[in-house]
């Protein structure tokens, strides 16, 4: 199987297993999205370093920022979390946000 561009797995609605087969997130259990935003933000550095356009790697100071200002805004990303958001899950008590 040929190695994927950052860019290639960001820019999608389902997430590539290791068989080759692209996974509709619909249809994937709960704590598997949750397992592959985990590997998403483990292997932050990786895709940093592998995005198509390189001279993106010089505009990020570290694969951190990258994280943040880029795949926790990738339409993969939005997609896990959209299906796993639940109006019936929280918390049972109140807390403050970070300022945004």
């Amino acid at each position: 199987m040929n190695r994927r561009t950052t860019e290639e797995v960001l820019n999608q609605r389902g997430w590539l297993d290791s068989l080759g087969q692209l996974n509709q997130l619909e249809e994937m259990e709960a704590d598997y999205l949750k397992n592959i935003l985990f590997y998403l933000y483990k292997n932050r550095d990786r895709y940093w370093l592998q995005c198509e356009d390189a001279t993106l790697i010089d505009k990020f100071e570290d694969g951190d920022e990258f994280f943040q200002l880029v795949i926790r805004k990738s339409t993969l990303w939005t997609s896990i979390i959209e299906v796993l958001e639940s109006p019936d899950q929280g918390f049972n008590f109140e807390f403050d946000l970070p300022n945004k």
